[in-house]
């Protein structure tokens, strides 16, 4: 029986968008070590099978999803096989992200700003709205939403982003009063650069 004192994620399964590179891939990996059933999600097929390749060569359980954070049906689809194959759904990661610099000016500002909001704010609702019935259920329910030092700044020619990752602080903090009376943690992490691909 699970322990609500114990920090141990040994047999829970964690869902990681945006999880073939960078923090997400590491993410994954920190998870699998620890014992977790990892659920890669990422839309770039070959890097997210390299992903799966590695953790399972290590002994950790780890299977991936194509999955397009700005598709619903894409989503639902996922959601739906993994709690049918796993019977479970315990922590979701909402790391999945884009940026395009782009001054305020440029012709083509509209159509990045929609891709970049649809993808880093958007997204997540998504993904935590289709994954919210099963995480209720779990001894352990964590959803945990990736901003940015951008949700407390600004800086030039990401207008965009800044503006999605103000828009996750918001969405985690309401989220959080409002789940947490149920038992269920929201977070929201805010990593500084790092030297990694988007």
């Amino acid at each position: 029986m699970y322990d609500k004192l114990s920090r141990s994620v040994e047999g829970l399964v964690v869902i990681i968008t945006g999880a073939s590179s960078g923090m997400g891939k590491a993410t994954a990996e920190v998870f699998a070590d620890a014992g977790a059933t990892v659920i890669a999600t990422d839309i770039n097929d070959l890097e997210l099978k390299n992903v799966v390749k590695n953790i399972t060569k290590n002994q950790g359980i780890c299977e991936g999803h194509l999955l397009d954070v700005t598709k619903k049906d894409n989503i639902n689809n996922v959601i739906n096989k993994i709690v049918e194959r796993h019977n479970r759904l315990d922590i979701l990661i909402n790391n999945a992200g884009i940026a395009f610099p782009t001054s305020f000016e440029d012709e083509e500002y509209e159509s990045k700003w929609q891709r970049t909001i649809d993808v880093l704010l958007t997204g997540q609702m998504r993904v935590i709205k289709a994954s919210l019935p099963y995480i209720s259920k779990s001894p352990c329910p964590r959803i945990v939403n990736i901003s940015s030092t951008e949700g407390f700044g600004a800086t030039p020619l990401h207008s965009p982003y800044t503006s999605a990752k103000h828009g996750v602080i918001g969405l985690t903090r309401s989220l959080a009063v409002e789940l947490g009376p149920k038992g269920i943690t929201v977070n929201c992490i805010c990593p500084g650069p790092i030297n990694t691909n988007m």
